[in-house]
């Protein structure tokens, strides 16, 4: 798209590309490299450790690896060991909805969501939205290094390139907070734009991309004076759920939840240099680079999806596949470093899917759109998920993991509808209650509905809302006894009376 990574491109596919790794590797932005005492057990050396999305190159999947999901309901952080697709359990951050976290006693981690890692892979940070929490995991043991309250309704976290802060972004406000990883406590804070949503970090650290939930920008940090140096403009929507970086730094994908689209920015401009119809619901990017094809794969909850798009070197990046998902609600996905992987959560269905890209096993197309190879179940309204390289440097990595969240009920069902629009409805078990969760779009804007189940030749109501201007109810929340006493194919949404 750009002169800049045109070059890139061909440096990445030639046999200098390895050298390059070291310099450019970068995690979902933040760009991770590093040596680790003791060092992966799968032969990889520590000096070409490398973090996603990388160029091609780097080091293979690893049994020292791990991936991380965040689990909102359940509270918790799934561990997966990539190398055997094995869940080996959760950590635990808070308790399970409903009970402890509405009694007024309640001190731990609510809604745990967003994730991001220190570059040599020692630490996890697990950014809590309802808590207002930041909290740091040595990965080795899974034990927790440091707790820190931050501003409010913060999202989603990354660590420094220096390992020793994590900046968090607060929704609700007009900031970044600086957090001291290791040690806990806010020590710094970078103004921003309204409602800042995600942190990344460039490749060679000097930067810092911050996207927004009230603002159609992307700020631009200098990381070594904490102040922003730029603003792009003329994103397609004020609100961008979650951002990606690509591994030479060149380009973000800011994608825009509410109204289906993705911003492309390139960044040896400063511009957006285009815009994609992606449809309901767009999440997360994952770029994935391989010798054959520069590719972004990008959830779409709306249609339980992952879409693969494919750069180009002049022009707007162009759809060359899509993956139906196993679950419902596609949300976070995350590449492997060596990019054969992909992993995507289910947030409706509490699993998560792994892609084959068809670059190491022969699966898949030319273009490495590839295919499921795996589904597996983990803690509960997965949200974001990041593959964290070298995490575990010797033994099983399983030290202080529950199985909270874990293997626990979960029901789907596609509502009989009245009037236009789509609707979903998940039932999960939660301590307590229940949760059923509605969404809804296209219904009649701004009215009222009520959601309706059968029992015993009875229509009872489970719950209400009103949709928006657009018609859409992102989420509707009820806790009440249903599984094993409601039959989830009952259940009917119409227009409320009066």
């Amino acid at each position: 798209m750009s002169t800049h990574r045109d070059i890139i491109r061909r440096v990445g596919i030639a046999v200098i590309a390895v050298a390059a790794l070291v310099l450019l590797s970068a995690c979902g932005g933040d760009g991770v490299q590093g040596a680790r005492s003791g060092g992966p057990t799968s032969g990889a050396s520590t000096a070409q450790l490398e973090q996603a999305p990388a160029l091609p190159g780097a080091q293979p999947i690893s049994p020292s690896d791990r991936v991380y999901t965040a689990d909102q309901t359940s509270n918790t952080v799934s561990v997966i060991n990539p190398a055997t697709n094995e869940v080996l359990g959760t950590i635990a951050l808070g308790a399970q909805r409903l009970g402890d976290i509405l009694g007024p006693q309640y001190l731990r981690d609510v809604d745990v969501h967003g994730l991001g890692f220190s570059r040599d892979g020692q630490y996890l940070d697990a950014v809590s939205v309802t808590s207002n929490t930041v909290t740091v995991i040595r990965t080795a043991d899974n034990s927790i290094v440091s707790q820190t309250t931050v501003g409010r309704s913060s999202h989603e976290g990354f660590f420094s390139p220096d390992g020793q802060t994590v900046w968090v972004a607060d929704r609700a406000l007009s900031q970044l907070d600086i957090v001291d990883a290791l040690h806990g406590g806010v020590v710094g804070h970078v103004t921003t734009e309204p409602g800042p949503s995600k942190v990344l970090f460039s490749p060679d650290g000097s930067r810092a991309y911050v996207n927004h939930s009230r603002e159609a920008t992307i700020d631009v940090i200098d990381v070594a004076s904490r102040e922003v140096v730029q603003r792009i403009t003329g994103l397609a929507d004020s609100f961008s759920s979650d951002m990606a970086l690509s591994p030479d730094g060149t380009e973000l994908w800011a994608a825009h939840k509410k109204v289906g689209k993705v911003s492309v920015l390139d960044l040896t401009t400063g511009a957006v240099g285009a815009v994609l119809d992606t449809g309901p619901n767009t999440n997360h990017p994952a770029f994935v680079t391989t010798p054959d094809a520069e590719l972004v794969y990008l959830t779409v909850g709306g249609t339980n999806e992952t879409k693969i798009y494919q750069r180009h070197r002049d022009g707007a990046p162009t759809q060359v596949g899509s993956i139906p998902s196993s679950g419902v609600e596609p949300h976070g996905s995350w590449s492997s470093p060596d990019n054969t992987r992909v992993y995507v959560v289910n947030e409706g269905s509490d699993s998560v899917d792994v892609i084959d890209t068809g670059t190491g096993t022969g699966t898949g197309t030319g273009t490495g759109t590839g295919m499921i190879i795996a589904t597996l179940r983990t803690g509960q309204e997965g949200q974001a998920v990041v593959y964290v390289a070298g995490a575990v440097p010797s033994g099983p990595g399983t030290a202080n993991l529950t199985r909270q969240g874990l293997n626990l009920p979960i029901q789907n069902v596609t509502p009989a509808l009245e009037g236009p629009g789509s609707s979903d409805l998940i039932v999960r078990a939660v301590d307590g209650l229940d949760m059923v969760k509605f969404s809804g779009s296209g219904m009649t804007a701004t009215t009222r509905y009520t959601v309706y189940v059968t029992h015993d030749g009875r229509q009872i109501p489970l719950m209400s809302f009103t949709t928006d201007p657009n018609g859409n109810k992102p989420q509707a929340l009820a806790f009440v006894q249903f599984l094993g006493v409601y039959d989830l194919n009952s259940v009917t949404v119409r227009p409320s009376n009066g």
